[in-house]
């Protein structure tokens, strides 16, 4: 087991890469508590995005089933190597663990390099995933759990909110890595979630895109200007003048308000479209 003393002593000659994000876990008992909050089981392949010096693959490896721990730092995966052989519980990957083709796996635990963290999140609306147990950094966990209304509410918390339940369940000071990052973390959990409403996600997607580059503007403003950018002046006002509208900024609007928008939208878009071709 690599205890916390030869995290702290291995990092001395292995300088850590802004570039990728390296910030060590070093405290075994936050990496327990972390896979602790995963009920992980025998019957669980694991995907560790990140999985740096091992103090949590290490932990993962006793309650798992598999675990598959990416990393794409050379140097590291070959320590990983050596220090989790072949015939152990765990295979070592070495690549981006956005890019890098993987075997299945059901669940996700990791502390991954903070540079990832939005790519991570749309890997998991993507993924046929049971639970994910991610540790991110404070700031980016209070967007993704940010309420309507809210400062840090935006297009990355509607995102994540309509396909996830997310809840935050450790906060993780920042001296439980090394080297020290400037700010605080926190585990969350994620388990998938069933739309509220079918819309079309490719209007729903552009038209939270759209408007929220604009989230402190009432939102008839703000969807005016959107749509004159897609359909021209006039047809913007008609749309717009058709819709029923929350009198709200932006921001205050709910996943499910949004939703209704995009509904209305994408009917009004049809229409539009079956006129333009008679």
């Amino acid at each position: 087991s690599l205890g916390q003393y030869n995290v702290v002593d291995t990092v001395k000659f292995h300088r850590p890469s802004k570039r990728l994000g390296q910030n060590f876990l070093r405290d075994p008992d936050v990496a327990s508590r972390i896979v602790s909050f995963a009920g992980l089981s025998r019957n669980d392949v694991v995907l560790e995005p990140g999985a740096g010096y091992g103090t949590l693959t290490e932990h993962l490896q006793r309650v798992a089933g598999r675990v598959i721990a990416v990393e794409k730092d050379r140097r590291l995966a070959s320590y990983l190597r050596s220090r989790f052989p072949e015939h152990s519980s765990v295979q070592v990957v070495e690549g981006d663990v956005l890019k890098t083709s993987l075997p299945p796996f059901n669940k996700i635990v990791g502390t991954p390099p903070y540079n990832i963290s939005s790519k991570l999140v749309l890997l998991l609306l993507s993924s046929k995933l049971e639970t994910a147990h991610m540790v991110f950094q404070k700031e980016f966990g209070e967007r993704l759990l940010a309420q309507p209304g809210t400062p840090d509410y935006g297009r990355l918390s509607v995102t994540a909110q309509r396909k996830l339940q997310i809840k935050p369940l450790l906060p993780i000071p920042r001296t439980a890595f090394e080297p020290r990052p400037k700010v605080d973390s926190i585990l969350l959990s994620f388990a998938p979630r069933t739309p509220r409403t079918n819309v079309d996600e490719e209007v729903f997607e552009d038209l939270v895109r759209g408007i929220f580059v604009q989230r402190r503007r009432l939102l008839k403003g703000a969807l005016t200007h959107y749509l004159k950018l897609k359909i021209g002046k006039n047809r913007a006002k008609e749309a717009v003048s058709a819709m029923t509208l929350p009198d709200a900024r932006v921001y205050q609007l709910s996943v499910e308000q949004l939703e209704d928008l995009s509904s209305q939208l994408a009917g009004l878009l049809d229409k539009t479209r079956v006129g333009n071709q008679c």
